[in-house]
């Protein structure tokens, strides 16, 4: 695939200017496949966000999977860094202001897709925070996506509660290495890491550190940015964070996929909630993952959203919607060419 790097003004709408009111920046990478399909004009367009604490090329993985599905005919795909992670944080880096609005993101999604002059199909794929800023942008701008995929998307009330989750060892944690080999020999160590796919914590040391002045290496994401990210969604008012998107789920009418890992923190009870929440919401669980299953199964996320993509873009585009009717993803499986290994076949379809 063809990689090119763009460096874009972020939006200057937005609830947390930078510093100084100094107009922050984005680093986008436009992915595009080496031989299209045709060039008719009207192939797939595809925007990734991820989530907190990682960066744009996390998706790769996923990314490359799906551009090898000629049948697709996915025209170019657009990943950004928020203006406070990856290579957006560096070009930022004297003006990140001291707290942020996830609705931000929403707003900058929305300037890539403006800035590229994106036109439909265009379908919104985002990890955790992601997942909630596609929904933001859609909110914010009524018509922008042609389908979003949320990858266990924060936007549940019950994040806020959660026990086991600790802002305070954000700051407590490790972000300063000699090199990149100790810093993976230091990742391996936790158990979170030892699930990922080898190719994704490969990248991950490649484009999520950074060499310091001194010649050491650090995190691209600040953790101190990192803890506002997560205070944002934790300790403000509930109606400027992302809880207030939940709530308005109902107000989005293109298709949207909640793809989860088996043993993440979205409650089983979120198949009825999409069903009361959404118009045309859909529910896929990939066993033996968890809530970083991008990280984990990127074969099977690429499998999922393809089912998905090809479903509505392909199979369904010319028929009439039928709002508030969930349906398996698993139905079209026939139309799709087979997932990538034996060791895969784990992914399973709510019964919605």
């Amino acid at each position: 695939m063809k990689v090119t790097n763009y460096i874009i003004p972020a939006s200057k709408i937005r609830n947390v200017p930078g510093k100084n009111n100094t107009q922050l920046r984005l680093s986008v990478n436009c992915y595009e496949p080496y031989e299209k399909k045709n060039d008719s004009g009207d192939g797939i367009n595809m925007v990734f966000a991820h989530a907190t604490g990682f960066h744009k090329e996390i998706w790769e993985p996923v990314i490359k999977l799906l551009l090898d599905q000629k049948q697709l005919n996915i025209d170019k795909i657009l990943a950004l860094d928020y203006y406070n992670h990856g290579d957006s944080a560096i070009l930022n880096e004297k003006i990140l202001p001291d707290s942020l609005r996830w609705w931000d993101h929403g707003y900058d999604i929305s300037q890539v897709i403006d800035y590229f002059k994106i036109k439909k199909p265009v379908v919104g794929v985002g990890h955790s925070i992601g997942g909630a800023s596609m929904v933001m942008t859609e909110l914010i701008k009524p018509g922008t996506f042609s389908c979003i995929v949320c990858v266990d998307p924060v936007l549940s009330p019950r994040f806020t509660i959660y026990p086991a989750f600790n802002l305070d060892s954000i700051l407590k944690r490790r972000d300063i290495w000699p090199d990149r080999k100790v810093a993976k020999t230091s990742f391996l160590k936790h158990q979170m890491f030892q699930s990922w796919d080898p190719e994704v914590l490969d990248i991950h040391i490649k484009y999520g550190l950074r060499e310091t002045s001194d010649g050491q290496i650090t995190l691209k994401c600040p953790k101190l940015q990192e803890y506002y990210t997560f205070a944002d969604n934790i300790l403000v008012n509930p109606s400027h964070s992302a809880i207030e998107a939940f709530y308005r789920l109902h107000e989005i009418k293109c298709p949207i996929l909640f793809l989860t890992g088996e043993s993440s923190n979205m409650e089983l009870e979120w198949g009825s909630l999409i069903k009361t929440r959404t118009q045309r919401g859909e529910w896929c669980e990939i066993f033996g993952c968890g809530h970083l299953v991008t990280m984990e199964n990127p074969k099977q996320v690429a499998y999922a959203i393809e089912i998905f993509i090809f479903k509505h873009l392909v199979v369904l585009k010319d028929h009439p919607i039928i709002p508030n009717n969930p349906s398996r993803i698993d139905n079209y499986t026939d139309f799709v060419l087979p997932i990538p290994d034996e060791s895969s076949k784990s992914s399973k379809s709510s019964k919605l």
